[in-house]
């Protein structure tokens, strides 16, 4: 059962990630659900090392062994400085987990360049998976360092103090499900800053204009040079 605590934890990355720059809800879950998979990949692969020390026995891996492919794991990178955080992520994990194949990420060569993980005999059918199919499209869309610095502190305080030996993984995506449903009856599907900034461009107002956008009925949006960037809503009614 996810408790107040948690919620607190979530709600927080959730606004960090909004006052980012990221403005739509589901942007927010995508990307939250992509890092948290690549968490997960590090803490499986954790696991069969310690099983390996514990009988010896050879696990397969998911990472490459090379200085890349250990690079992008999560237990490596987290604690580098931001804008090393950000490169690996933008130029190595997200590349990699987009082409994932039988369990394993990809290596990559001297020049950065990423070497395709080869189709194994009768099973070029098979490699077509869910996750193939839907990690297809991933894209890294978080803008700046500082910000994925803070989603990864805040995911890694949630996972290793809140829900650390738990089975959480389900009620905390249904959280973040239920934080998207009210989201929209809020009217919190608000429009970028890069569009927000445009329309400023193009009206020119000035301190002594009032601009409203009809919503609803009932509804306007105001937007003067002292709200850039702030969406108010008043009743007209």
């Amino acid at each position: 059962m996810i408790t107040g605590a948690i919620k607190n934890k979530v709600d927080k990355i959730w606004t960090d990630i909004l006052a980012g720059g990221i403005a739509n809800p589901l942007t927010v879950i995508e990307q939250l659900t992509y890092l948290m998979f690549i968490r997960s990949l590090d803490e499986k692969e954790l696991e069969n090392e310690e099983f390996e020390n514990m009988t010896g026995e050879q696990m397969p891996k998911i990472f490459p062994q090379s200085e890349a492919g250990q690079s992008m794991r999560w237990s490596k990178f987290k604690d580098d400085d931001p804008r090393r955080i950000f490169e690996v992520m933008s130029q190595r994990v997200f590349p990699a987990i987009k082409s994932m194949k039988y369990g394993r990420l990809p290596d990559f060569n001297e020049k950065g360049e990423l070497i395709e993980i080869e189709d194994e005999s009768g099973m070029a059918d098979k490699n077509t998976t869910a996750f193939a199919r839907y990690m297809s499209n991933a894209m890294f869309l978080i803008p700046t360092p500082q910000l994925l610095q803070k989603i990864i502190t805040g995911l890694d305080d949630l996972y290793e103090h809140d829900i650390a030996e738990l089975d959480m993984q389900g009620d905390l995506y249904e959280y973040m499900l239920g934080k998207l449903a009210s989201a929209g009856q809020n009217s919190q599907f608000r429009t970028p800053k890069h569009i927000r900034e445009m329309m400023v461009e193009l009206l020119q107002p000035t301190p002594d204009d009032t601009i409203c956008e009809i919503k609803t009925p009932l509804l306007i949006q105001i937007a003067t040079p002292q709200t850039k960037g702030v969406q108010g809503w008043l009743n007209c009614a």
